[in-house]
């Protein structure tokens, strides 16, 4: 769980601007192939949508390390101004340790 908790507090450290709409494109190459080239596992997508004018963000939660603990990372997931890039919106790129939530939803049948 070291490793974990190492990682978490070295990605938030550096401040990554998003600039390219694959969060891991926006990774310095040595922390991406040490930590997550071929070494995690996306457990769900578009959680907790914040929607701004021109982008929103949205957190991505993988399984990384094998452990039990799970890596949240907020980034932009949607761009609305076809004059923008992902990196004229100036978003900082987020990581937090997660837990699952099991919530109970009803439909119609």
């Amino acid at each position: 769980m070291e490793n974990f908790n190492e990682l978490l507090e070295k990605l938030n450290g550096l401040k990554i601007i998003q600039k390219s709409m694959d969060w891991g494109e926006c990774l310095p190459e040595d922390i991406w192939n040490e930590y997550f080239k071929g070494k995690y596992k996306e457990i769900a997508f578009g959680i907790d949508v914040d929607t701004h004018r021109h982008y929103e963000t949205s957190i991505t939660v993988i399984n990384i390390f094998d452990e039990e603990k799970l890596l949240g990372i907020r980034h932009i997931t949607n761009v609305f101004s076809e004059s923008s890039m992902v990196e004229d919106c100036y978003v900082t790129i987020l990581f937090y340790e997660m837990k699952e939530k099991v919530i109970t939803s009803y439909e119609p049948i």
